[in-house]
This record gives structure tokens, sequence and C-alpha cells, in this order.
């Protein structure tokens, strides 16, 4: 076909041009577009939208409900306890500075969508008032200053809000059970609880506070629309109802159900704060996770 060009350019001695670069397409070039973020044709701003479109994906998300289970169907089930540490990269997104875990929370409970708990049990018997959530997310301190102008002391309350990024790990209470109707095992999780770590005054660490707790199944809907930014992929519309349910994060387990209701740190063999105490606990976490994922196999065996 070249060749055929060539031989007519000659013959009627048309030009021979080089290749010539195609038009490159983009939003402005389409007829009828207008830039984003700059005046119309009418004169009027357009709204700006921080990426392609507005996001209302992921404001219509709606919760996948749990599988139907009766009762005598579940023939076998164990409480755990566990601690998301959101210091372990995988965990990274729960101090998103854009949208903190921690944040959600607190929104979800000052909007009334989601119900807190008390913190000192996790049987989520006793709820508390939101005013009651706002006085641990702050402290109010007194201070005594002298006034310029009488010379004299006069109190000044200073209100100090709790900085999101000082919550580093979040509770965790779930069941397993083997569900004998689709013969799998299931997990559910039931609550998630922030932790505070206390002080004194010197600033040395004193102990942990579980400031309240959240039944998730409740809390499920809130979450269902608000976006975990993951990445790799700002495109994605995965929601914090997903991240949670499909586990994409890690924990390791401090207590599962027993007679004597212990944690792991209750056990005279993993008590202390000592290294080898704590490889103990590490190990007998890993442990538990371990026997749950045999149990369901050897439901299998022949």
């Amino acid at each position: 076909m070249k060749y055929l060009i060539f031989f007519l350019a000659i013959c009627f001695h048309l030009p021979v041009y080089g290749q010539i670069a195609e038009e490159i397409i983009t939003e402005s070039t389409i007829t009828g577009a207008e830039p984003q973020g700059s005046l119309s044709n009418s004169g009027s701003f357009i709204t700006p939208v921080n990426g392609v479109t507005d996001g209302d994906l992921m404001k219509e998300r709606m919760v996948l409900d749990y599988v139907p289970i009766q009762e005598r169907d579940v023939f076998w089930s164990k409480f755990i306890w566990g601690v998301i540490d959101v210091r372990e990269k995988i965990n990274q997104p729960f101090v998103s500075p854009s949208a903190p875990f921690f944040g959600l929370l607190v929104e979800g409970i000052q909007s009334g969508e989601i119900v807190a708990y008390m913190g000192d049990s996790d049987d989520f018997s006793s709820p508390i008032a939101v005013e009651d959530v706002n006085k641990l997310l702050y402290k109010i301190d007194t201070a005594f200053v002298t006034n310029p102008a009488t010379l004299e002391l006069e109190a000044v309350i200073t209100k100090n809000d709790t900085d999101y990024g000082t919550i580093r790990k979040f509770r965790t209470k779930e069941i397993w059970y083997f569900d004998k109707l689709h013969s799998r095992m299931r997990v559910r999780i039931l609550g998630i609880s922030p932790i505070q770590d206390k002080v004194d005054e010197n600033g040395a660490y004193n102990f942990e506070l579980p400031m309240f707790w959240i039944y998730w199944p409740q809390a499920r809907q809130f979450f269902a629309s608000k976006k975990v930014y993951l990445p790799g992929n700002d495109a994605t519309i995965l929601s914090w109802d997903d991240y949670m349910e499909m586990r994409y994060f890690n924990y390791y387990i401090i207590k599962e159900s027993n007679v004597r209701d212990y944690r792991l740190s209750d056990f005279p063999s993993m008590t202390g704060d000592d290294r080898e105490a704590k490889i103990k606990r590490l190990m007998q976490s890993k442990k538990i996770k371990e026997d749950i994922f045999n149990y369901e196999n050897d439901m299998w065996s022949y």
C-alpha cells in the first residue's frame, strides 16, 4: 500500500509528507466539555470536584446482611479478644490523616448513628450518653496566670482535646463458630474499643484504658459509607465495613474464653512484663489461631 501511495505521488507530483502525529484527545478537546473549576459560558463558577467524579458510589453503599444462622446449627463456638496495633504496617489505614478510624468512631457517636457502651465491660449492657463520651475526649486544666492590669493571680481554664494520633490500639471482641448447616467456620466481630495510654505526671506509661465499646453489627451501617484509604489505588471504593468483614487487618490475641476468665497475661507461666513472658504470650496467641484453623480442617478428616 505504501508503495502505491509513493508511486501516485510521483506521477501526479503530490507532496509526500512524513507521518503526522495523531491529535491527543483530552477532556478539554471534547465538544461541549468544560474544564473543572473554571467559568462556564454563562459566567457561573463550576463547583470544584476533588477527583474525576463526585464519588457517589461510596455514599450509596449498603450493608450486606450476615448469613442467617439458627442456634441449633452452631455446635462449637469460642469468644476471642484481640488487639489491633496501628503501628503495624498492614494496619496503617487506621491512622490515615484524612480519615482516622478513631475520628470516624467519634463522628458516628456524636451524630447518634453509633451507640457507645461502657469501656469497663464488653457485654454491651451499659450504654453511655454522648456527653459522657465527650468528657473522655478532652480534659480540662486550670492554670493561674498574673493579670497585667491588677497584678493578681487569676484562674484560666484550658480545654485539651485528645489527639487522634495517640490512639495506637483497638481492642476487638469476636466470636468464632462452626456452622454445621453450611459446614464451615465463621467469625463475627462483636465489638471494638479504642485503647488510650494513661501516663503519670512525669509522662511515664501507667496503664491502658478502654475508652468505650461499640457494638459492631449496629455500627456497620455507618461505616459502610466510609472509605478506607489503601495504598496503591485511590479509586478503590472499599468501605470500612468491607475492610473489617474481609479481615484485611492484623491483630494478636490477648484472651480466649476459658473457665477462669483469664487473659493470657493472667496465667502464671505468662505473667509479667519481661521479654520472656511477652514471647510466651505471643506464641500462645499464634497457637490459638492455629487451633481454630485446625479445628475446621479436622472436621473434614476421614
